[in-house]
């Protein structure tokens, strides 16, 4: 399981040093999650995370992500995909996110409000829901 993630997050982080790169910060109850990938506008795009522990949950992880655009426009993306992750609490993830990124400003829209909602396995089922802030480095046209 670790070489397959260690894989995923090598190409992640080969495919973002050739295209646009975004970033973002994700909070899901006690567990903040540090993302970098590649431009959430593309058809497809990708994401490795950290999962950031804190004072409650000292606990660390990893994940990768890929993600499709199922509906686009200039205000918000509805994009679904797949997540294979390692936490030091269960040793082994995949999940399904589905998500929502709104671009509220109109002169601005590298910046996105991201919702993303992920049913997943971690040797048992549960689902995890996020808020989180997202930045795209990229020219506007």
């Amino acid at each position: 399981m670790r070489k397959v993630f260690l894989l995923f997050l090598v190409f992640g982080l080969f495919s973002t040093a050739y295209s646009q790169v975004q970033v973002g910060l994700y909070q899901g109850g006690i567990l903040s999650h540090i993302g970098v990938g590649t431009d959430p506008e593309n058809p497809f795009f990708g994401e490795a995370r950290i999962l950031a522990g804190g004072e409650i949950n000292p606990y660390l992880g990893l994940e990768a992500l890929g993600h499709y655009n199922l509906k686009q426009t200039d205000w918000y993306n509805v994009h679904a995909g797949l997540m294979v992750g390692y936490s030091e609490m269960d040793e082994g993830r995949f999940g399904v996110p589905v998500g929502l990124s709104i671009k509220p400003i109109q002169e601005h829209r590298q910046f996105a409000l991201v919702l993303e909602a992920t049913p997943l396995y971690a040797f048992h089922f549960s689902f995890r829901a996020l808020v989180g802030l997202r930045y795209t480095f990229r020219k506007e046209y």
